[in-house]
């Protein structure tokens, strides 16, 4: 016994696990709203319930310097009334006064301050901001105990060291000074604070920008529309005037079919926005057969003035996948596409379908082979995208490919672009669609 003793008491002694910082929770909480999208107001109050229920902190507000960087408005207050919380959100303070705050004497930390002024510097109208007007007037006897016009104020910067705003603490609860680790840990928390306040701005110009977009669309997709059916209309009430010289009568011709081209491209814009906002809907087995079969024959019906064949190569054999009545505009795009784009008088498309696989993902893969122009090597991962002025499109680049993409991508699907002879683009094109397979019901 006394040799199992000895030999305990040699055992070196464990440590226990220091406790983790009393904060480390509520950071992680402010990690999250970093990583958060949500609008900068909803943003703000968050931070600032859990820097005063984490630092037990009876009065706090926040404030963000404006667009301008003008002015810093308060947009967040904790501890008020309703009624001062009113009156504090609309206040503003200038430049010049966050200059006067930032002294060296009242300097503290880097970005913090312990504003601690006398009564004749009292501000008249900052009222709404203290708990107590009458004690402004008391003399301070201990400077670890908090007056009443004391505030300490964290300094936050966005991601390029701009002053984007301040945290001002009002007052503590135990109305004693913080102390140095609390303050450290105050500044952690401000910092993350500014990161995820700028990260919420972000995000709101965002929403204000597909807003904005959204609305033009709006008017596009229906005020110009109709703009553009009256013209149309019009148009072909001109072109049915037989009295109309015949040189006219081209110049109205080709003046119809361009409204009608802007029609199409209003509609397909309007379709893509949707798929883009919303998705793909009420997704289920379809059979790529019928789609194909669907496909061809419009686009047969679309282009009688060509010698067109489309030679599918289904075998016998049903291939389901997961989709709906969007499958349609995926083939019908990529095959008008194939045709607008053969320099040939008669034109050959084969279509085809085989297995592909993604590790444990199997998909039906339509294959869309044509004889056109082609499209080369440095135009094929954009060729389904949007193009800039100064760029050049690569054949059958616009908003029918995009289409094509978004419905593809909704469904959980791949699509992409080959050459049909591999090494020379020019000598023609091969679309392939991958879609997930499925049963049938």
């Amino acid at each position: 016994m006394q040799n199992s003793s000895a030999r305990a008491k040699k055992r070196p002694k464990v440590e226990p696990c220091p406790t983790p910082p009393r904060f480390a929770g509520e950071m992680l909480s402010v990690l999250s709203d970093i990583m958060s999208v949500e609008h900068l107001d909803s943003v703000l109050q968050k931070l600032a319930s859990t820097l005063a229920e984490l630092f037990a902190i009876r009065r706090l507000h926040i404030s963000v310097l404006d667009e301008l960087g003008q002015l810093f408005r308060v947009r967040a207050a904790y501890g008020f009334d309703p009624i001062k919380e009113k009156k504090i959100k609309k206040m503003t303070y200038s430049m010049e006064r966050m200059k006067k705050d930032q002294d060296t004497k009242y300097k503290i930390a880097e970005n913090v301050y312990f504003v601690r002024p006398g009564p004749e510097e009292f501000v008249k109208g900052e009222e709404p901001f203290y708990s107590n007007v009458q004690n402004i007037r008391k003399p301070r006897t201990d400077s670890s105990i908090w007056h009443e016009l004391d505030y300490l104020m964290f300094v936050f910067n966005d991601r390029n060291g701009r002053l984007l705003g301040y945290i001002e603490i009002g007052e503590p609860e135990s109305l004693v000074v913080p102390d140095t680790s609390t303050i450290e840990a105050m500044k952690i928390f401000s910092e993350l604070a500014g990161v995820a306040i700028e990260n919420a701005k972000l995000y709101q110009k965002q929403i204000e920008i597909a807003q904005r977009t959204k609305f033009l669309a709006d008017i596009i997709g229906h005020d110009i529309n109709n703009y553009n059916q009256a013209v149309t209309s019009y148009l072909q009430m001109a072109m049915n005037d037989k009295s109309i010289p015949e040189k006219t009568a081209k110049y109205l011709e080709r003046a119809t079919t361009s409204a009608w081209g802007i029609s199409e491209h209003i509609q397909r814009a309007n379709k893509l926005m949707k798929i883009e906002e919303e998705g793909a809907a009420d997704l289920g087995p379809m059979e790529l057969g019928e789609v194909l079969r669907e496909s061809t024959d419009e686009v047969l019906r679309n282009f009688p003035e060509r010698s067109v064949k489309i030679d599918l190569k289904l075998a016998n054999h049903r291939y389901f996948v997961t989709g709906n009545e969007l499958a349609n505009d995926i083939f019908t795009n990529i095959l008008e596409n194939a045709v607008d784009y053969d320099p040939h008088d008669k034109v050959h498309i084969e279509v085809s379908i085989g297995e592909f696989s993604v590790e444990s993902m199997r998909y039906w893969c339509v294959s869309v082979a044509d004889n056109g122009i082609g499209i080369p090597d440095s135009k094929k991962k954009v060729v389904f995208g949007r193009y800039s002025s100064e760029e050049e499109s690569p054949p059958g680049s616009g908003l029918g490919l995009s289409i094509v993409r978004a419905i593809v991508e909704a469904y959980g699907g791949m699509v992409w672009v080959e050459d049909r002879v591999p090494g020379d683009s020019s000598k023609g094109s091969v679309f392939r669609v991958a879609l997930p397979m499925t049963t049938a019901k």
